[in-house]
């Protein structure tokens, strides 16, 4: 039997995740730590899923794996929801999944961002943006940010754009966040300058 948040990954999954480690590897990253982060969303996405039975859990992981490729190459940081989309469109096809599948994992990797006009609306994108942005204040996505010479202001609005995205979280995952939320507060606000 498995354990709560535990799922018997299926060979799509899989394949989708071998796929983002090796594009990546042979990409030219911002950030060599981006397995990584796949890997703490995941984490994040099976504890959501445990809250609700119903969603389909393979366009999750499969969103999961996706959301981010169109990072492997940093010329595509600020717009790399729409690169990650066409991937995920080509590779999901040339894997032969089915178009209704392609499409709703394409709306969670394209509105994972949470941008005006382009918002998460399935239950399995909100539950990717969730993941994502939980993922963000449980590790230290926003100290990479500061060493990487971002403005204070630019990283407390990162932050609080992530705090917003958290809010569709069980509330009792949400109540695990909430220290987190004030103590990265705190640390950003007292950060050395550069």
């Amino acid at each position: 039997m498995l354990e709560q948040g535990e799922i018997k990954e299926s060979q799509l999954v899989t394949a989708t995740r071998e796929h983002f480690i090796k594009k990546m590897a042979e990409g030219n990253p911002v950030h060599n730590w981006f397995q990584h982060h796949v890997e703490q969303v995941q984490k994040w996405a099976l504890k959501i899923l445990d809250y609700y039975p119903n969603i389909d859990r393979e366009v999750v992981l499969l969103a999961v794996w996706l959301h981010d490729i169109g990072q492997e190459n940093k010329e595509n940081l600020a717009t790399h929801e729409i690169s990650a989309e066409k991937e995920a469109r080509r590779f999901l096809g040339s894997n032969g999944v089915d178009k209704e599948k392609i499409d709703k994992v394409a709306h969670c990797v394209r509105t994972h961002r949470c941008k005006e006009g382009v918002m998460p609306e399935s239950d399995e994108a909100k539950i990717l943006a969730a993941a994502d942005s939980a993922s963000h204040i449980t590790d230290i996505v926003y100290i990479h940010m500061l060493n990487d010479g971002n403005p204070k202001e630019e990283v407390l609005s990162k932050l609080e754009r992530d705090i917003r995205d958290t809010q569709s979280l069980p509330k009792p995952l949400k109540e695990q966040i909430i220290p987190l939320q004030n103590a990265w507060r705190e640390l950003i606000s007292v950060f050395p300058e550069q």
